[in-house]
This record gives C-alpha cells, sequence and structure tokens, in this order.
C-alpha cells in the first residue's frame, strides 16, 4: 500500500471537497430509508394482528400465534446480521446493501400474497433476514463514511428513522383500520422495501473497504471527498499500519484480550437496545391495550398513534439534537434510568386496573406512562447504543463485530416477542413490567463498568484507546 501524499499527489483537494455535501445527502438517504425499512418492517404487523385471520375465519389468531408470526421475523433477522456481518467484509458494505434491500422487497410481496398463517410466518423469515443484513451492514456504512465531527448525527439518521418509520406505521394501520383491513396494512409494507432497493442503486463502497481490497487510489479519493485532509490522511495511515500488522502474522481476533472487551461492550449496546423493552411494547401494545385495558381493537389502533408520535419526537430531539453534545456514556446512564422509572410506575399502575371493569382514567394514564418510558428509551438509549455498535468495533473486525452485536440484538428481540404476551397473560402486567425495570437497573451498572466513552473521537482513536485500556489492566 502506498502513502497518502503518493495515492493524492495527482489529485484537486479543494474540488474534491466541495463533493461532500453530496455525500453527506447520500449518507442522511441511506439513514432514512434503511432505518425506514428496518422500523417499518417491525411495527406495522403489531396493527394488524388485532383483525388478521386466515382461510376466511373470523377468529383472531391466539397469542401464540400472534407471538410466533412476530418472533420469526426476528429469528430471521439474528441470521441475516450474522451472515451479513461475515458477509461484509468479503463482499463489500454496498453490494449487501442492495442484496439485503431486493431480498426484503420479495419477502414483503409473499407476506402480502399469502393464503395461511404458515407461508405467512415463512415470508416473514424471509423479511426479517434480509432486514437483519441491511440492518448490520448501513450502520457500518454510515460509520465508515461519515467524518468524526459528524459521526453520530449520520449514524444517528438510521436509528431516529426506524422510530419515524415506527410512527409512520401507526399512522399508516390507523387509517386502513377505517378503511380497508389488515392485507392493506401488509401491502403497504412494500413500499419501504422498493424505496432502499432505488437508494442501495447509488451507494457508495466505503473507503475503509477499498482501502482493504487494494483499491488504494479509490480509498484516497473517497476519503477526500467525505472528510477534512487531515483527518483523511490520519484514516489512510490506520490503514496502512492494520495492513502491515496482517502482513507481519498478528492477526488478532475476538480471542485477544483487548479486542474480547470491544466484544463485550458492542453485545452488551446491542442487548441493552432490547431490554428496555420498547420493542416489545411497539409490537404489542395495541393487542396490550385491547386485551388488557378493554379498549376497542380499531380504537387500540388508533391509541397507539399517540405513544408513537412522542417516541418519533423524543429520537429526533435525542438522536439529531444532542448525540454529539452529550458524552455517549452519560446519555445512556440518564436514559436507562429513566426506561427503569417508567417501566416500574408502569407495573404500579397494572396493581390497579381490573380488565374486566376497565377504568378509563387508569388506561390513560397507563398509556401517559408508557409515553414517558418511551421518550427515554428512543430519545437516548436507543440512537446510542446503534451509534456505539457502529463506533467501538476497529476495521479489521468491524463486519464481525457489528455482525455479532445485531445477532444478539435479534435474538433478545426474538425472545422478547415470543414471551411478552404469554408472559403477560400469565404473571399479570404488574410482574412483566417490574421485570423488564430490573433488567435496566442490571443494565445502567453494566454501562459504567463496560462501556467506552467515544463522542468527538475518530474511529482510529476509539481502538488506540480500547487497546489501551486492556494493556493498563494487565499491567
Amino acid at each position: 500500500m502506498g502513502t497518502f501524499q503518493e495515492a493524492s499527489q495527482d489529485m484537486d483537494v479543494e474540488a474534491l471537497a466541495r463533493n461532500r455535501k453530496r455525500y453527506v445527502t447520500m449518507m442522511v438517504v441511506v439513514g432514512i430509508f434503511g432505518g425506514g425499512l428496518y422500523g417499518y418492517t417491525l411495527t406495522f404487523l403489531s396493527g394488524a394482528l388485532v383483525t388478521m385471520n386466515f382461510g376466511g375465519s373470523n377468529n383472531q389468531l391466539s397469542a401464540w400465534n400472534q407471538s410466533i408470526i412476530t418472533a420469526v421475523m426476528l429469528l430471521g433477522c439474528a441470521v441475516g446480521s450474522f451472515c451479513g456481518g461475515n458477509l461484509a467484509d468479503r463482499l463489500g458494505r454496498k453490494r449487501l446493501i442492495l442484496y439485503g434491500a431486493l431480498l426484503a422487497l420479495v419477502g414483503a410481496l409473499m407476506c402480502a400474497l399469502a393464503t395461511n398463517i404458515a407461508f405467512f410466518a415463512f415470508s416473514r423469515m424471509i423479511v426479517g433476514f434480509a432486514v437483519g443484513t441491511t440492518s448490520c451492514v448501513i450502520p457500518i456504512y454510515l460509520g465508515e463514511m461519515a467524518p468524526s465531527a459528524q459521526r453520530g448525527r449520520l449514524v444517528s439518521v438510521n436509528s431516529v428513522m426506524i422510530n419515524i418509520s415506527q410512527l409512520l406505521a401507526s399512522l399508516v394501520n390507523a387509517v386502513l383500520a377505517v378503511k380497508a383491513d389488515w392485507h392493506a396494512m401488509v401491502w403497504a409494507a412494500v413500499v419501504p422495501a422498493v424505496l432502499l432497493v432505488i437508494t442501495a442503486i447509488f451507494v457508495h463502497e466505503t473507503p475503509s473497504f477499498l482501502a482493504r481490497h487494494g483499491m488504494e487510489t479509490e480509498a484516497v479519493k473517497l476519503l477526500l471527498e467525505t472528510r477534512p485532509k487531515s483527518e483523511a490522511e490520519e484514516t489512510f495511515t490506520s490503514f496502512q499500519a492494520a495492513e502491515k500488522n496482517e502482513t507481519k502474522g498478528t492477526r488478532e481476533n475476538f480471542s485477544t484480550p483487548w479486542l474480547r472487551r470491544v466484544l463485550i461492550a458492542g453485545v452488551g449496546a446491542a442487548l441493552i437496545n432490547q431490554l428496555v423493552g420498547s420493542n416489545a411494547i411497539n409490537f404489542f401494545a395495541p393487542t396490550m391495550f385491547s386485551s388488557t385495558l378493554g379498549i376497542d381493537p380499531d380504537n387500540s389502533i388508533i391509541a397507539m398513534v399517540p405513544v408513537m408520535i412522542v417516541s418519533s419526537v423524543a429520537a429526533v430531539i435525542g438522536g439529531l439534537g444532542f448525540i454529539d453534545k452529550i458524552n455517549r456514556r452519560t446519555a445512556l446512564m440518564i436514559g436507562l434510568g429513566g426506561v427503569s422509572v417508567f417501566l416500574a410506575l408502569v407495573g404500579v399502575c397494572y396493581l390497579f386496573i381490573d380488565p374486566n371493569h376497565p377504568s378509563t382514567s387508569m388506561s390513560w394514564l397507563l398509556i401517559g406512562l408508557v409515553m414517558f418510558d418511551l421518550a427515554f428509551a428512543q430519545g437516548m438509549v436507543s440512537p446510542v447504543t446503534w451509534l456505539l455498535i457502529a463506533e467501538v468495533f476497529p476495521a479489521k473486525v468491524r463486519g464481525k463485530g457489528v455482525g455479532y452485536a445485531n445477532v444478539a440484538m435479534n435474538a433478545a428481540n426474538f425472545i422478547i416477542s415470543l414471551l411478552f404476551l404469554p408472559l403477560l397473560n400469565a404473571v399479570g402486567g404488574a410482574v412483566t413490567f417490574f421485570i423488564f425495570a430490573l433488567i435496566n437497573v442490571g443494565a445502567v451498572f453494566f454501562t459504567k463498568a463496560f462501556i467506552p466513552e467515544t463522542r468527538g473521537k475518530s474511529l482510529e482513536q476509539i481502538e488506540q484507546e480500547a487497546r489501551a485500556r486492556t494493556a493498563k489492566a494487565e499491567a
């Protein structure tokens, strides 16, 4: 690999810098439609579940059937994340985003055309595999393309759009609940897949992948188009150092002590993202409102709209407003503290609710508490954890590391989705939400012990500090 000066000597640095705004726009678009596909696909089914049936039957699906067709997608997501993480460093970020988007489109069409629950569940698994791949690769893409000063906000576009698309899914479901039925809700999920396919066609490969595959000139050109020259040179130098280590036979992996600690931090952040319980609420809130609060099924879908509005506004404020202004660890601990308090209050509220004689005032109090819980979860916890997953892994193992983190995230999501409704029915809302609250208290202590601070640092600085922490601990 040649030097940065050699690769850039014939390049017009000022002309390349003028392309920076165009690349930032592309990153934003990728984040919008990547997060949009993930969030919409995860959430739209919550409205359809309330009235879903197959074969002309008017009987609503059982709690287990609802849980299975929700959770099976997340099982696919886990497998897709594993494959995406392992293939990202071989095939490239661009190619996997495109392949994942195309497969998501095929799966969404299969869901819309399904005539029985078995085929619908199989189709959902295909969609899950595709979305697991894209949700793994897109944060890697954004993290590697973005300059350090803007990385927080650009990577957070993805997580913010997950929340906004969940709101959009709730709004579309509310309209279709009045105008059409659950079939239309399933057909509407085809649109986000189409949008990401179109976007993926125009995506550029990242400089990290280009440099690691012998395309130094293209990597330097892209670095100069996406960040200041000093940072571009520092980043390219780190690519050279990584290649020298591999050439010398220093092939580090996750059994290496410092990388093992990085893996614990990355996987831990991914698990925290799910253990806040926000996805369980997003998936099953209409069912929860209907079965335990006595709200009419159609009205339960409509009641989800203000909940998702609060969640989306919090995500925008947190993910785009202060993500680069407040330390990551501080924001995460505040978010987890707020989630713990409001989950416990939801549990207390359930102690005073009788589903056989529902109280309107208590029902709306519970819905209000859920709003505050989601405000902390989606405004602080979610954007920070998604960002940390994209930041903490060094370039040489970033694909696999993010893949493992996403596997953990989707596996946790799968288990929670499979067990949430049966647990709610078996032990009641109070015990269920007290359990979630205690888990989040534990997450606060985990954050303090294992999560590194990454704000304002280049990916290379984050790697150097991770090495130094382990060396200091072993000294």
